[in-house]
């Protein structure tokens, strides 16, 4: 099965945002196992500069909105299709339609090891291709977490416990993920990689996504896994 990421960008001073997370977690009830959602707090609407009352921009986030040209939010990209064309929250089921039946092309395993008494984290990727592929692809690990509650407008609504989901905290290896050596059938990579929660972040609502996508200019995802942290004990 071809597992599907949605990118949205998103904010707290951004008033028409939740229309789109309330899209995101109707499509998640409907495609579930095979629906990916991050958001991407990145932009004006999330900056402290402009009022908003926390920093929940990243670096990784702030260069996937600059280099897709998110800009009319709700928005965001699904499975970066067409060469990561940013699109509104009524688009967003039919693209999932045009792709949720394809063969995928790679496989991915995922697992995580998870010390607590350092808030160390190594996840374990590895590929192996299903077909043979053109192209140049890389892995992409990020940690997502989960159910935050804190400020959100709201269709002109001051919403101060607001659930924020599915928040995208911090890309593990690098804002563009790094290579897979190739793309033949039969073809297995393993790569690992290690990080430190910040003291900020949940553990028990922290997840690991990991997808493979083709590298510039196309930028689509071609095949994505999840993994909770704590499920890995």
């Amino acid at each position: 099965m071809r597992k599907i990421i949605i990118e949205e960008f998103t904010g707290q001073l951004c008033t028409y945002c939740p229309d789109g997370a309330r899209e995101i977690e109707r499509l998640d009830s409907i495609y579930t196992n095979q629906f990916i959602p991050i958001s991407i707090h990145a932009g004006a609407f999330s900056d402290p500069d402009n009022g908003a009352p926390n920093d929940f921009r990243t670096e990784a986030g702030t260069a996937y909105k600059n280099t897709f040209g998110a800009s009319s939010y709700p928005a965001g990209t699904v499975s970066r299709l067409n060469n990561a064309a940013v699109t509104g929250n009524s688009q967003w089921e039919t693209d999932i339609l045009t792709i949720k039946n394809d063969v995928p092309k790679v496989s991915i395993g995922l697992s995580t090891l998870y010390d607590d008494s350092t808030r160390t984290l190594k996840t374990i990727v590895s590929t192996e291709w299903l077909s043979t592929e053109t192209g140049t692809f890389n892995i992409q690990a990020y940690i997502v977490e989960d159910s935050i509650v804190a400020y959100q407008l709201d269709n002109s609504v001051h919403i101060q416990n607001y659930t924020h989901r599915h928040m995208l905290r911090k890309a593990i290896n690098g804002t563009w993920g790094t290579p897979i050596p190739s793309s033949n059938q039969g073809d297995i990579d393993t790569q690992d990689f290690a990080i430190e929660l910040d003291n900020g972040w949940n553990k028990d609502h922290c997840i690991v996504v990991v997808h493979v996508y083709k590298v510039a200019p196309d930028y689509e995802i071609i095949q994505a896994e999840e993994l909770h942290i704590v499920e890995s004990h």
